[in-house]
């Protein structure tokens, strides 16, 4: 069974609702190997705690919308261990395009799924080796989700993004690679400072929380600051060129010129929407509207016209539906759109002017 498969299949199971082919499936496939029991052992241990907790609307964060499974790194070592699963700290995988579930489904299936995908994908065997091993933590499109660090930093990582960390920091800092965008909420520690690398920028903190944004493609990578200081520069040790930036600032750095151009915002939550799982935009391109909104639904977005891709939308995009979300942006631009599967084409409307 490939994971999607024993995912389904194993919720289905615990949930009694197997009919007598699929329990003899879920047999064979227990009777395969150690490592499978160890995986159903664990599956029936967050099914039992998700049963005694409370499943009211009021014990979800409608704001982050996440269901979580936490792994953390343990003593600066990536270490995925399903047995460390609580509600209080979290990894967590958010699908706005996921079926409509009971909560007490939803929360296992996802927790399970991300559970197989991260054991599959992320498990590290001993290496006698002095070098350090880099692990690679992502989110696919329509996907958002966070880690908690061994030092107590949180991350939460948008969607077509992804951190890379090695099985152990440096003793005298603490370095992560970063594509695609993510928030940094980082733990104090004067004597051993948080770098994040980026394809052209470097971010160094002792102790704050900020956004960092740089996708493959983009000549420009943008860093704001939610709470307390960073150091933003080039990572061309040839440029000296950095700035300082405090809580409530922006910082650009052009990759064409390496020069960097900082100003006051008012509303930080048009850059840290997403983490918070909506959209907010001001006077913003349709073209660059276009590219959060493929990442966020994992969709394909096209104009019939350059007049459309031109336009500049103001709009608060708090829906979890994707049709709402492309209903509010025709009213408010007037014009039409076509949704066909995974693809959304904007198009000019009859009675527009």
């Amino acid at each position: 069974m490939n994971s999607e498969l024993e995912t389904n299949l194993l919720a289905k199971f615990l949930a009694e609702e197997c009919d007598s082919k699929e329990k003899q499936l879920v047999h064979v496939w227990l009777s395969k190997s150690l490592k499978n029991k160890e995986i159903m052992k664990e599956f029936e241990k967050i099914w039992e705690a998700s049963k005694h907790s409370d499943s009211s609307e009021d014990s979800f964060d409608t704001n982050i919308e996440w269901v979580v499974l936490q792994h953390r790194i343990e003593d600066e070592t990536l270490n995925f261990n399903t047995k460390h699963v609580n509600r209080s700290s979290w990894l967590s995988l958010y699908n706005p395009l996921l079926p409509t579930l009971t909560k007490l489904v939803a929360l296992f299936l996802i927790a399970a799924l991300v559970g197989l995908f991260f054991i599959d994908r992320f498990y590290v065997p001993p290496v006698e080796s002095n070098e350090p091993i880099l692990n690679e933590i992502s989110m696919e499109k329509g996907h958002r989700g966070g880690v908690t660090l061994s030092d107590g930093t949180k991350v939460y990582i948008n969607s077509d993004s992804k951190i890379i960390i090695p099985n152990v920091f440096k003793s005298d800092k603490r370095e992560v690679y970063l594509e695609g965008e993510a928030y940094f909420d980082v733990a104090k520690n004067p004597n051993k400072p948080f770098l994040i690398r980026t394809k052209g920028a470097v971010v160094e903190v002792l102790g704050t929380s900020f956004a960092v944004r740089n996708y493959p493609g983009d000549n420009v990578i943008q860093t704001v600051v939610n709470e307390g200081t960073v150091s933003f520069r080039s990572d061309d040790t040839r440029d000296s060129n950095s700035v300082i930036l405090t809580a409530g600032n922006l910082g650009r750095l052009n990759l064409e010129n390496n020069q960097i151009k900082t100003e006051h915002i008012d509303d930080i939550n048009f850059y840290l929407s997403w983490k918070d799982g909506y959209l907010k935009f001001k006077n913003e391109s349709m073209k660059e509207v276009a590219k959060q909104l493929e990442r966020k639904y994992d969709i394909e977005v096209v104009f019939d016209s350059k007049e459309i891709a031109e336009m500049n939308l103001t709009a608060e995009l708090r829906s979890r539906s994707l049709a709402r979300v492309l209903k509010t942006i025709s009213m408010s631009l007037k014009i039409d759109y076509t949704l066909l599967k995974d693809r959304v084409s904007f198009e000019l409307s009859d009675n527009s002017e």
